[in-house]
């Protein structure tokens, strides 16, 4: 019992002092990085999506999360302005993983210091979502967002 005790006083005092290193910088959005929110008829109308897309690239995540969060660009721009718009903006996006010049909110740019592409793990994911819940964004998109970026994690706010 004592064994057990200690185990988990060490494994408590590991998780807190992980915890407590865990830093974000301020969340900002642009819009569509580079690129306009929305066609001259209809300005700002897949900005949402953009703010959708800087939020995760906010925090990042592996590329398998790289690759879904540029999916789900591309998926939100066409349900809201077609095939067209959405290709474009996809290819952008995908072009700029590439470009030798790099914008300041890339992959993983929230981090302090700064995080390798690797998974994320449950202290940062729960880190994460409570960082989510402080932005001054509607409480109904941050709880979609956390939903669909957390499914397995995923806990009504």
């Amino acid at each position: 019992m004592k064994l057990i005790l200690i185990f988990l006083n060490i494994s408590f005092a590991t998780f807190n002092l992980y915890a407590n290193q865990l830093e974000l910088r301020s969340f900002e959005s642009d819009g569509c990085t580079m690129f306009i929110d929305g066609p001259p008829a209809n300005p700002g109308l897949w900005r949402p999506c953009c703010l959708q897309h800087d939020l995760r690239y906010w925090f990042g995540g592996d590329q398998i999360d790289l690759d879904q969060a540029d999916l789900r660009l591309k998926s939100c721009v066409l349900k809201l302005a077609g095939n067209t718009w959405a290709e474009l903006i996809y290819t952008g996006v995908r072009l700029g993983h590439h470009a030798p010049v790099k914008n300041k909110t890339h992959w993983s740019w929230g981090w302090v210091p700064g995080r390798q592409n690797i998974k994320l793990t449950k202290p940062e994911i729960e880190y994460i979502k409570i960082e989510l819940k402080r932005l001054p964004i509607d409480s109904i998109v941050i709880e979609n967002f956390i939903n669909i970026n957390f499914p397995d994690s995923y806990v009504k706010i």
